[in-house]
């Protein structure tokens, strides 16, 4: 989902002011459908998968040795250099000293020298199969390291392919690691009873979580409450009305995108109590569901064509904020056990959706052309319409997500890496490192990132028993780096090898499924919503 926040009502002069833009029909929707609807669409679910992410896929184990890999434990950071690991049918099978490796018979040996282990990389959130590049997309993430992932928006149709046994992902992609249903929104969630209803639906066609992004201070608390009742956890977005300290004591499980935008930040704000008041007085707006998805997938933007003064209250928020205030905050976060994933690329990328770095990025070759496309047009529309002083409080607001992370990673706060993957500027793989880079900038070891985008995954589905360390009896998903990931955070991204359920890619064999990929996207013309922004 989108990295801001999903929440707000409009005034209906700011209705018939977005009404107007979207009967133009100009290059203004674009920038609408793009930053907003894009995002509604692919977490509802909007698409389906590809016919390519649904071939069968043939299993490939192998049985080889890496011989002379230093391995790096992801619980405390240390290495155990010179050993031999062993893997034979998707499984670390033996972890012996190099040196005592004898004649391996027709298991293939690779010498991993000066080399170092760690578990796969983990994309706690992304939207891959609602869109019609989903193969290519699994292949570029798997070759940058990850070899498994979260989706974050599911449809009954995915569901039920799943259920069934029919959904099948091509071998040269990351693990599905879990996915929702339908995400939650005043649409499909309008009452406390519709809500219930709607978990309980998604339970039974396999489920993994309920995900929601905008739904009223009552259906979400009831929608909380049912889902634990179900057995399935709560993840998503901090609806507007909604207090993320209680949201975190009544047992949600994840936040995501640190909110979004300042929905948990508001917790932090001595200003709390009327800025809270100022959001309960304002009020509703029945409307179409085509204005109803351009709210809930991006309601500062939203407001901003329809109105230049729409950040005041997060400026407000932010201008008051408290440390002392937000670290109690962050202790219920850690007392409660309830995740983050903070997102930094996704939402730095929606802040700066007109930054250079993003749109004349090389990395624009591992989306589709249209695509790409679809994303230059927003771009210049987005410098037109973001005027100077909101500028300033997209700036403010991003080095507040720094802040944020920085303090919940002091007070024990357990977050994960996830990117967003398919947003705006949001490419497949790169958007993981960049996240990487990101999180260190707001202060992260080295130790603590590597953490998030392996062991805390594993901690958080409750796969500890195989995955997140290497270690005898896990899963064989795994990066081979050039230098220690535990001395710097750039190590991270000097990839040598991958192994994927016992399968060994090579750095050449990793260029090659970037290279095809790209080569695939650059003829795909046609855009999906799903893909767009999430």
């Amino acid at each position: 989902m989108a990295s801001w926040e999903s929440q707000k009502f409009l005034s209906k002069a700011e209705i018939r002011a977005i009404v107007f833009l979207m009967k133009k029909r100009t290059t203004t929707q674009i920038l609408v459908s793009t930053l907003l609807t894009g995002t509604m669409l692919g977490c509802a679910g909007g698409g389906s998968t590809s016919t390519s992410s649904n071939a069968p896929v043939k299993k490939i184990h192998e049985s080889i040795v890496l011989k002379g890999v230093t391995i790096v434990n992801t619980q405390n950071g240390q290495l155990l250099p010179n050993m031999a690991v062993m893997i034979d049918s998707g499984k670390i099978s033996k972890i012996i000293s190099a040196e005592a490796v004898g004649e391996q018979g027709s298991k293939r040996v690779i010498d991993a020298t000066g080399k170092y282990l760690v578990p796969g990389y983990l994309d706690m959130h992304a939207h891959i199969l609602d869109d019609s590049s989903s193969a290519e997309m699994g292949a570029i993430m798997l070759a940058h390291g990850i070899t498994g992932f979260r989706q974050m928006s599911g449809t009954d149709e995915i569901l039920l392919q799943r259920k069934d046994g029919k959904l099948k992902l091509s071998e040269d992609s990351p693990e599905l690691l879990g996915m929702p249903g339908p995400v939650l929104l005043r649409s499909n969630a309008s009452s406390a009873d519709a809500a219930v209803e709607l978990v309980q639906k998604q339970r039974s066609e396999g489920a993994d979580f309920i995900k929601v992004v905008d739904v009223a201070p009552n259906v979400f608390f009831a929608a909380l409450a049912e889902a634990k009742k179900e057995g399935e956890y709560f993840a998503g977005h901090i609806p507007a009305g909604v207090d993320a300290v209680q949201a975190s004591k009544a047992g949600m499980l994840s936040i995501e995108h640190l909110g979004p935008v300042d929905s948990v930040l508001i917790s932090c704000s001595t200003n709390e109590a009327s800025v809270r008041k100022a959001i309960g007085s304002e009020a509703t707006v029945n409307m179409s569901a085509e204005i109803g998805k351009l709210t809930v997938a991006n309601p500062l933007l939203v407001r901003l064509m329809a109105n230049q003064n729409a950040f005041l209250k997060t400026r407000t928020i932010i201008d008051t904020y408290s440390d002392s205030k937000c670290k109690k905050v962050a202790e219920t976060f850690a007392n409660f056990k309830t995740w983050h994933v903070p997102t930094l690329i996704r939402n730095v990328t929606m802040q700066q959706a007109d930054k250079a770095e993003y749109t004349n990025s090389a990395n624009l070759q591992y989306v589709s052309r249209g695509t790409r496309e679809y994303w230059d047009g927003v771009s210049k529309q987005f410098t037109k319409i973001v005027k100077p002083v909101a500028r300033e409080t997209l700036r403010q607001l991003g080095a507040m997500d720094m802040k944020l992370v920085k303090l919940f990673d002091q007070q024990g706060v357990k977050m994960m890496t996830g990117t967003d993957v398919g947003g705006m500027w949001v490419v497949p793989g790169v958007s993981l490192h960049q996240e990487f880079d990101l999180l260190a900038k707001a202060g992260l070891s080295p130790l603590k990132v590597l953490q998030m985008t392996t062991l805390n995954g594993a901690e958080f589905l409750g796969k500890r028993s195989t995955m997140g360390t290497v270690e005898v009896g896990k899963d064989a998903n795994l990066v081979l780096l050039d230098a220690n990931p535990v001395v710097s955070v750039a190590n991270l991204h000097k990839i040598n090898g991958v192994v994927r359920d016992g399968k060994y890619y090579s750095e050449p064999m990793l260029k090659s499924l970037k290279d095809e990929a790209a080569k695939k996207l650059a003829t795909v013309v046609n855009t999906d919503s799903s893909s767009l922004v999430h």
